[in-house]
């Protein structure tokens, strides 16, 4: 089968390409690298697909803060995007949640706009890239994930998610190449 983003039926989810995840708290390096490749693709794909961001935006003392510490607390420059992604036109949801599907507006807003397909990228691939394919494949979206637009926390867990999401919620892995073949 042979994709194209053309149909009008595709989204782009960017999911939680946020201050804390890049260079706060659980920045790194990798995490730049991913996030400036981000920024990089979606210079060549802006106007040709619609582009969701995910906020994760915690309130004080979510208990999510239990097991990570305390991170993207809304309202806070932690909470929003990198800056390299702040010029691109696109939608901004907050969520709460590892799954960007659960007490958001995303489903909301993907089904207003028709979309069936979408392509998935993030920070942590092993967590809320993860979940937020987990809430797509219920949700009965189809699910691409473009790898190097994807990093973990732990770099070790990425190839693991991976696997995890084409395994077990039928997700295609390309590259940012592919997609930028697809959707131009």
């Amino acid at each position: 089968m042979i994709f194209t983003a053309d149909d009008g039926n595709a989204a782009l989810v960017v999911v939680d390409i946020v201050n804390d995840f890049v260079t706060g708290v659980f920045g790194s390096d990798k995490a730049k690298k991913t996030a400036n490749l981000v920024a990089s693709v979606l210079k060549d794909v802006q106007g040709r697909i619609p582009v969701i961001f995910t906020k994760d935006s915690h309130l004080k003392d979510d208990p999510e803060f239990k097991v990570w510490g305390e991170h993207c607390i809304d309202g806070t420059g932690g909470s929003e995007l990198y800056p390299a992604l702040s010029g691109f036109t696109g939608f901004h949801i907050k969520k709460r949640h590892f799954d960007s599907f659960f007490d958001s507006d995303l489903d909301g807003l993907l089904r207003a706009k028709g979309i069936k397909r979408i392509y998935l990228c993030g920070i942590s691939t092993d967590i809320c890239v993860l979940h937020t394919a987990s809430g797509a494949f219920y949700r009965y979206y189809d699910i691409t994930v473009v790898d190097d637009m994807c990093t973990s926390i732990d770099p070790s867990k990425h190839s693991e998610a991976l696997k995890n999401m084409k395994t077990n919620y039928g997700a295609r892995i390309i590259s940012s190449k592919e997609f930028i073949e697809e959707v131009v």
